[in-house]
């Protein structure tokens, strides 16, 4: 492989160092130190500079915060960035790890967060705080604790403890995270960077062996709080048994200790001892006998309730504790009944003292639901995101191809289906446009992941065995017929969105076929991760491995996949964060986010949608309730229902209740059957309900282009008006629940009056085309433009004009709404209006959509609203509503924790 890529990199690095010294700008280091860097270097190193500033984003946000009694006053007086550890560990990241600037700043102030609501270690006081962190899957949480236990660790915190996962793979990377990042004595770094003073060395008290769990042979006294102690270990009975005798009387009260509980919605949560389906727990959670350690069946070994009693006995034993958990998926966390208490172990671990969601990840080059998968408009914003166009679907009869049902008369062998085959041709290619593009090596790899069974694993990693020899027989031996075949895939199915994203990345077959030659030559290896097999990953030992990985539990939460390109997922699940935990394709992409494919079936693709809106609308209920000054034990987050869905496994949420609240929300209507043709009747039928209700309002009161606009509606005739629109099997809202919610208001002397809008374009140029809506003295209206979602086309995406909602505020209300966002009172500036809109008036908006609506011209993931062929109606007719804040809201189906009271 190349190295120009890497020298380029280097030149840049030491550059940069330089700049930062002297203040100088870029081309005025390299003019000034132009021995550094050649001559004919120069022009690359300007460009690589110049891509770098284009995809950096600047702005750094900060954590939300809900907490008991705010940051801790010991924190105010206290300088982070004098403290030996973090010094340390950020020239670390810095030098070392090359991390940005903004990337480290970002870890620097999140952290700092963190800390400034645990206790002040040197406190004499006794003290046991518990809060949690809410991530983003894939962002980097090991590097967030990672600073925090530097920090920790010199503010006094004398112990930690480091809750890993189920697995050993799991433990063992985040030992090897801890221990590069935190300084070890068997790790190199550069003078000044690494080992540091010897009188200050970590004392490790488990390894980064695959086996190197805590075992009873450690050194008690280094628990008396002369050393700096930590430990990595698994979540299981054998080994926190363990851990808790070993621990008994040992630590004195003094000593401060911070116990981290990594993917803490995983086993910590008690779930009173209900099992999986009936399903071994072994076979659930692919485990092998080393992974759970003791004699006892795997059933008592890993009852998540046991382990939830040790992890709370675990925060009982010491006198001054501060426990943190982390996690990107906390739907079972917040429903934890905060009330809880065992007669034996005492409060369950709810976050009573602080939850801090972390802000989005700085920069560009992270890939979360949101931006691969897109989500609903939510109240305030101007539009949705749709997306990256990296998903390709998979036909459900190809599921059936790779993973076929078992039954008991008869079980089939699974085959590569055309959509695997595909997807094997585009992790060749990308691993080669990845390798080309950088001019260096790196890890590439592929997931398949179709089956949680490990016999069905097995099975089709040999067929993909087969497959993957079979095309390294054809570069080999038919490489002319066989090479115009890649090159036609890489010009059709990859180059115009790489051009579309960034045209100094696109690159021409040509440039490719040295390093497919480098991939093809050797092979490409595959390995089966599951239990049955001793394959591992070590990206530490092999940092340049390329290689497709089958797998199904063990490739589910936590593991980090370096390089991965194409992912190849097809398998169901019923639960919110196991759907979020099994994407590992989420993450950091760097440059290359233009090389990665997903492919996936329809209804999951559709399901991520719907996690990412569910996502971010409780990421801004917890700054709702921040912005209020809540707590967490008075503000417990709702989850918004899924209809296929449930948050998390139903032994975690016994305790939840089901809510339906409307306040200060805005709804609307997205979901139609396009390409049913009998909905057509429906869509007539919607458009003769708008014109029953506009004609019995008389004339518009409100009159100007686009805009026509009633007041002082009944409540009757809107819930006439929404109890008749129909919507066929794909209902974007409850019905029901939104009209008991106007009618349980209307008790309150609210929601009595009605405003109504009807808001079209606000042209009317000859080829605009006009539906008649029956409006008094109008007898034709204007029509919008709406495409669809194409990889959801039930979906319009969004509908409404966020300017709809200063419909009848006063111009006094409306510079007030825009006050109070600006002064980030509310996250949006719907929000805001709605806030200003009396509580005894709602608002109802229609959209008339012309039928014939296109996708814009750089809309790749739209599609018309009805197919050329299809048959069209008249006018198809949406509505928004939108709610003012109550604080009497009777409330849409959520679930929320026993103390997430309506507010």
């Amino acid at each position: 492989m190349s190295s120009d890529g890497e020298r380029i990199e280097q030149h840049l690095h030491v550059l940069r160092l330089i700049m930062e010294r002297d203040g100088l700008t870029l081309p005025e280091a390299l003019q000034r130190f132009s021995v550094v860097v050649p001559e004919e270097d120069h022009k690359a190193v300007l460009q690589l500079w110049e891509r770098k500033q284009r995809s950096t984003i600047i702005r750094i946000s900060s954590p939300t915060e809900l907490s008991e009694v705010g940051p801790r006053s010991w924190f105010a007086e206290w300088d982070t960035s004098s403290g030996y550890y973090w010094r340390r560990q950020r020239s670390f990241l810095r030098h070392v790890l090359r991390r940005e600037e903004y990337e480290i700043d970002s870890v620097d102030r999140s952290s700092d967060r963190v800390l400034a609501h645990l206790e002040n270690p040197q406190h004499p006081s006794r003290f046991n705080v518990r809060g949690l962190v809410v991530g983003h899957v894939q962002s980097g949480k090991t590097g967030n604790f990672s600073a925090l236990i530097a920090k920790a660790a010199d503010a006094g915190y004398k112990i930690v403890i480091v809750l890993s996962g189920l697995h050993n793979s799991l433990r063992q990377q985040t030992q090897k995270r801890l221990q590069r990042d935190l300084g070890h004595e068997d790790v190199e770094f550069p003078e000044g960077v690494g080992q540091g003073e010897s009188d200050k060395w970590w004392t490790w008290l488990t390894n980064d062996s695959l086996g190197g769990d805590f075992n009873t042979s450690a050194n008690a006294g280094f628990l008396q709080g002369h050393n700096q102690v930590i430990l990595v270990v698994k979540k299981n009975k054998s080994r926190l048994d363990r851990l808790l005798g070993w621990l008994e009387n040992k630590v004195p009260d003094h000593v401060p200790v911070l116990v981290i509980d990594d993917e803490a919605d995983q086993a910590s949560v008690n779930t009173g001892g209900n099992r999986h389906g009936g399903k071994p727990i072994a076979e659930v959670s692919d485990l092998t006998s080393a992974d759970y350690d003791g004699d006892a069946p795997a059933e008592d070994e890993l009852d998540p309730s046991a382990i939830n009693l040790r992890i709370r006995k675990l925060l009982n034993s010491f006198a001054r504790c501060s426990y943190v958990a982390y996690t990107a998926t906390p739907f079972a966390n917040v429903l934890i009944n905060p009330d809880a208490r065992d007669w034996e172990a005492g409060q369950d671990v709810f976050p009573r003292d602080f939850i801090l969601t972390l802000p989005h990840p700085p920069g560009t080059t992270y890939v979360g639901p949101e931006r691969l998968f897109g989500r609903e408009q939510l109240p305030g914003e101007n539009a949705n995101p749709d997306g990256l166009d990296v998903i390709r679907v998979v036909p459900d009869l190809e599921v059936l191809q790779v993973a076929p049902p078992r039954t008991k008369k008869r079980s089939s062998s699974p085959q590569v289906a055309s959509s695997l085959r595909r997807a094997l041709w585009d992790f060749l290619l990308a691993a080669a446009g990845r390798l080309a593009r950088s001019g260096k090596d790196h890890p590439c790899t592929m997931l398949v992941h179709v089956d949680m069974r490990k016999e069905a694993q097995d099975q089709l990693a040999e067929e993909i065995r087969g497959e993957l020899s079979h095309i390294r027989q054809q570069w080999l031996y038919n490489r002319s017929e066989f090479l115009p075949l890649l090159r036609d895939r890489w010009e059709k199915e990859f180059r115009p969105l790489t051009s579309s994203i960034d045209l100094d990345l696109d690159a021409p077959f040509e440039g490719l076929e040295p390093y497919l030659d480098a991939l093809l030559q050797p092979g490409i290896e595959l390995r089966v991760l599951n239990s049955n097999h001793d394959d591992e990953l070590d990206f530490d030992i092999e940092s340049n491995l390329k290689a497709v990985l089958v797998g199904g539990n063990k490739l589910s939460r936590g593991v980090t996949v370096e390089g991965l390109l194409v992912s190849y997922f097809v398998r169901r699940t019923a639960y919110y964060d196991t759907l979020l935990q099994m994407g590992r394709w989420f993450g950091y992409r760097g440059d290359y986010v233009d090389l990665t494919r997903l492919y996936s079936t329809d209804e999951l693709i559709r399901w991520f949608h719907d996690l990412a809106t569910i996502e971010e609308e409780l990421r801004r209920q917890v700054e709702h309730y921040a912005r209020r000054g809540f707590s967490p034990m008075k503000a417990a987050p709702r989850i918004r229902s899924h209809e296929k869905m449930l948050p998390t496994s139903k032994n975690k949420m016994k305790e939840a209740e089901e809510q339906e609240s409307f306040d200060g929300r805005k709804l609307q209507t997205l979901r139609f059957p396009f390409d049913d043709p009998a909905a057509l009747d429906l869509f007539e039928h919607n458009l003769g309900e708008t014109r029953r209700l506009l004609s019995s309002l008389g004339a518009p009161k409100h009159n100007e282009p686009g805009k026509f606009g009633w007041e002082g509606v009944s409540a009757d005739a809107i819930l006439r008006f929404l109890e008749s629109f129909r919507f066929g099997d794909q209902q974007s809202l409850d019905v029901s629940a939104v009209t008991r919610y106007i009618q349980a208001q209307t008790a309150y002397n609210e929601l009595v009056s009605w405003r109504v809008l009807v808001s079209s374009t606000r042209s009317s140029h000859g080829g605009i085309a006009a539906v008649d809506l029956g409006i008094t003295g109008q007898p034709l209206v204007p029509m919008i433009h709406r495409s669809r979602l194409a990889l959801d086309p039930t979906s319009l995406g969004v509908v409404t004009d966020p300017s709809d909602e200063m419909f009848g505020l006063s111009a006094e209300q409306i510079s007030e709404a825009h006050r109070s966002y600006e002064d980030d009172t509310f996250s949006g500036l719907g929000d805001a209006f709605r806030a200003q809109r009396p509580a005894r008036e709602g608002l109802l908006v229609l959209y008339p959509i012309d039928p014939t609506s296109q996708p814009g011209r750089n809309a790749s993931n739209r599609r018309p609203l009805f197919a050329d062929d299809a048959s069209r109606p008249d006018c198809v007719v949406t509505y928004s509503i939108s709610f003012p804040h109550s604080s009497s809201a009777a409330a849409n189906t959520y679930l929320a924790g026993p103390k997430g009271r309506l507010r």
